[in-house]
């Protein structure tokens, strides 16, 4: 084969080319070291104004939040509200420990198959049972939060008259 030297148009737009590429290279690294200037400094006068009044809302705020838990904790027990939330909590975790069962029953079910695909489905749906039963401890541990946080749902529960 013959080489074939570019005609001038041809050599004319590839110098062009090359020339608005290093023109965008060069306003690229431009910004780069004009944002890298601007973020590298830390404003510390906007941040120290920022920890004075988070600091100052949060030191007003803890009586008045402590106080409103309080009543809330109150209105949960006096309703019965609390004894409900925690029934509801108690009845979904049973009920996801049970679906996490029954997944892993079917996992258990699909796996023992002779075929590739159905041990895949298997193994897919014990990774599922799995995921089910870590998220029934969701429920349990959230009702511990909230009365850690003194929205009484637990301690509103006589645990001793149950049995």
């Amino acid at each position: 084969m013959d080489d074939q030297k570019p005609t001038s148009a041809q050599r004319h737009i590839s110098d062009r080319l090359h020339r608005l590429t290093d023109d965008s290279n060069e306003n690229y690294h431009a910004l780069k070291r004009v944002v890298a200037a601007k973020w590298g400094a830390v404003p510390t006068r906007s941040i120290r104004a920022s920890v004075g009044i988070v600091a100052t809302t949060a030191a007003f705020s803890v009586p008045v939040a402590a106080q409103a838990t309080q009543e809330a904790s109150d209105v949960m027990c006096s309703s019965g509200l609390g004894p409900v939330i925690t029934l509801a909590f108690g009845m979904i975790t049973i009920g996801m420990f049970l679906l996490a069962a029954f997944r892993g029953a079917m996992a258990w079910l699909k796996m023992g198959s002779a075929r590739s695909d159905k041990k895949k489905e298997g193994r897919d749906a014990a990774r599922g049972a799995v995921i089910t039963f870590c998220g029934a401890w969701f429920f349990p541990l959230f009702a511990v939060v909230l009365d850690k946080a003194g929205v009484s749902t637990l301690s509103c529960v006589n645990f001793a008259n149950i049995m």
